[in-house]
This record gives structure tokens, C-alpha cells and sequence, in this order.
């Protein structure tokens, strides 16, 4: 009769830790991945980096990305909850704000330590900053696309909102 006390854990929570467990993976997945594909023409074409220094700024990417991917999407999922739900408008505004009053900050200072010149980050904060309306949603399809793929979730926004 002791054991049940022992051992607290229902079913559901033994079956939540592989499902937070696929949502963590995905979420680095999701963020360094997305991250990479729109960084090689905003840092090599318009900012003019090297290779060189691309890619040193890259790999620090990865490691940033790693560590704030999962706090990102948690952050992501409040906001959403939150305010979301508005219609195709409000949930591209949503989306918006969560990538840009996240990111920016981060990839700044990922140029900073990856050895950018000033010149370097100005354009590519500038560049940052006006296309993050072009991101924000995106991403935030490309997350929920992810989840439903990967771990058969519902996404937070309903796709008939991602316009």
C-alpha cells in the first residue's frame, strides 16, 4: 500500500517526460535550423562577412541557439496564449513581437562575439530588424509544422490563421 507514495508518477506524467524530452530536441532543431537558412544570405550578401567569419559566427549560433531554443518556445507559447488568436493579423503581429523582442538582442550580441566589424553589425542588425516581420511568422509555422510532424501536436495557431 506503501508503494503508490512511493512512486507518485501517474501514467500521464510517465508519458509527458518522452513528449517534453521530443519538444526539447525539436525546438533546437526548429531554431538552429531556421536560424542557419536565413543568417547565409543576411550575413554573407548583404552584410558582406567572410566565410571565415560566418561561419565562426554560425557555430556560436549553434551553441546560443541550443541553450535558448527551448526558453524561446516556452516564451513563444506564453505570448501566444496569451494575446494570440486574433485572426491572421494579430497572430502575424504575435509571432512578430515574440521573434523580434527575443532574438535581436541575441543576434546582436552573437556579432559582437563572433568578431564582426561595427559596419558588419549595423547592417546586419538594420537587415535584422526590417525583415524580422518577414521572420516572425515563418518561423512560427515552420515550429508548428515541426510539431505536429514530429510529435503529432496541434499547433498553438491554427493554420487557417497563417496568413
Amino acid at each position: 500500500m506503501s508503494a503508490p507514495a512511493l512512486h507518485p508518477q501517474t501514467a500521464e506524467a510517465a508519458v509527458s517526460t518522452p513528449s517534453r524530452r521530443r519538444e526539447f530536441f525539436l525546438d533546437i532543431f526548429a531554431m538552429n535550423s531556421f536560424s542557419w537558412a536565413i543568417a547565409v544570405p543576411i550575413e554573407l550578401l548583404l552584410a558582406g562577412m567572410s566565410w571565415q567569419e560566418h561561419l565562426k559566427v554560425r557555430l556560436l549560433a549553434v551553441i546560443f541557439n541550443t541553450v535558448i531554443a527551448r526558453p524561446f518556445s516556452l516564451y513563444r507559447n506564453l505570448i501566444i496564449n496569451r494575446f494570440g488568436g486574433g485572426g491572421p493579423v494579430n497572430t502575424y503581429l504575435v509571432d512578430t513581437f515574440v521573434f523580434l523582442s527575443f532574438q535581436f538582442p541575441l543576434y546582436l550580441s552573437n556579432m559582437v562575439l563572433g568578431g564582426a566589424d561595427w559596419a558588419e553589425i549595423a547592417t546586419a542588425s538594420l537587415t535584422f530588424i526590417l525583415i524580422a516581420g518577414a521572420l516572425g511568422r515563418p518561423y512560427g509555422i515552420y515550429l508548428d509544422w515541426l510539431r505536429r510532424l514530429w510529435i503529432n501536436r496541434r499547433p498553438l495557431i491554427e493554420p487557417r490563421a497563417l496568413a
